[in-house]
């Protein structure tokens, strides 16, 4: 008989980041299915939901090898709830023994050719610092789409280039984008569903990460997990484009500063409006305003302001400023293209992230 004996709280980490991807409920029960391997030294634990695969290596002491199938939500239930330190698996033709403490519970394999087939890249050529390329998918991620007609708005563009990388996402009323000064060996233009890149970034710790692409997939690399992102068909815009060039006032503010207090306004704004705050920049000040069904709240602030024009009004969705600013610490420089075309947001001392959002129509 195979058996195994892991320490509880590894196998519960790595286990909870495979399991989060394999649908609770699907049209083909196969993709519920976690499927098992056990090596002379670990466990390797794999599922997919058909955009994602994640797989994951645990070490064990281990008798024999072997690999079996069951449900992931079931057996991530069950490891959850044991009430020892070490965990055991026996394995048996048809279930699995699964003990811990004084508690046991026998589990019903599945077929294991109901499960997906998942396979890696062992040519992994390009490489990178795993919180390096966190940075860059997380400080754009929050510009993409949601809604399920928005297409490739969906999906945040990953940019290979010789000496730089840079990940974009725009929805088209906001875009982010991030520059990495990192050769990692690689060149070409990607795009990956930006709720695969979320399940990326939550595996993003340490050390070097090591990947590869392919025309339908991002392989990557970042032990103990290997991921396959299955990349987005059709043409990302050309965002560079919509970015404005002149702008007649600007400002500069520390960003957590300016942060806090949209924040604080915004609490009055109407949700059913938008979540529309104003701005009214004039000598240097500028006055954040929001109204709702609760009341009305304001806030002024002292800021560097330069351009041509004396003053300027505009309004904003709250969470939309404050998407483009959490990425920014420090003194933050906000240009004004007019009251309804772009504004862009940047730091005043890293060039690395840029940030523009449409204002609301106000007319």
């Amino acid at each position: 008989m195979v058996e195994v004996q892991v320490q509880k709280r590894e196998l519960v980490t790595s286990l909870g980041n495979v399991v989060r991807i394999i649908p609770s409920r699907a049209s083909n029960p196969g993709l519920g299915l976690l499927k098992t391997e056990i090596t002379d030294k670990s466990i390797v634990l794999s599922g997919s939901n058909m955009e994602i695969d994640i797989e994951a290596t645990v070490p064990a002491d281990v008798t024999g090898t072997g690999s079996f199938c069951l449900s992931g939500h079931v057996f991530s239930q069950v490891i959850g709830s044991l009430p020892g330190d070490m965990v055991t698996l026996k394995l048996g033709d048809k279930e699995v023994v699964v003990s811990s403490g004084n508690f046991d519970t026998t589990l019903r394999l599945e077929d294991s050719e109901s499960a997906p087939v998942i396979s890696f890249s062992e040519k992994l050529v390009g490489k990178v610092e795993a919180p390096e390329l966190a940075k860059a998918l997380s400080s754009v991620r929050y510009a993409a789409a949601t809604a399920d007609y928005q297409a490739i708005f969906r999906g945040v563009k990953i940019e290979f280039k010789e000496q730089e990388m840079r990940t974009v996402s725009t929805d088209g009323f906001r875009l982010a984008y991030y520059n990495s000064d990192y050769s990692t060996g690689l060149k070409g233009d990607v795009v990956a569903p930006a709720r695969s890149i979320d399940e990326v970034v939550r595996l993003l710790a340490e050390g070097t990460v090591r990947f590869d692409l392919s025309d339908s997939r991002l392989s990557i690399q970042a032990k103990p997990y290997r991921i396959n992102v299955n990349l987005m068909d059709g043409s990302f815009p050309d965002y560079e484009k919509v970015i404005p060039k002149s702008f007649p006032v600007s400002i500069s503010v520390d960003a957590g500063l300016l942060t806090e207090a949209v924040s604080r306004v915004a609490l009055m704004a109407d949700k059913n409006a938008n979540n529309r705050v104003d701005l009214f920049i004039k000598g240097g000040i500028l006055q954040i305003t929001a109204e709702g069904s609760y009341g009305r709240s304001q806030e002024a602030i002292d800021v560097l302001q330069t351009g041509n024009d004396q003053e300027i009004a505009l309004a904003y969705n709250a969470k939309y400023l404050t998407d483009a600013l959490s990425p920014i610490s420090g003194d933050l420089q906000i240009s004004f293209s007019g009251t309804s075309t772009p504004s862009v947001m940047a730091s005043s001392e890293d060039p690395s992230y840029l940030a523009m959002v449409v204002p609301l129509r106000t007319g």
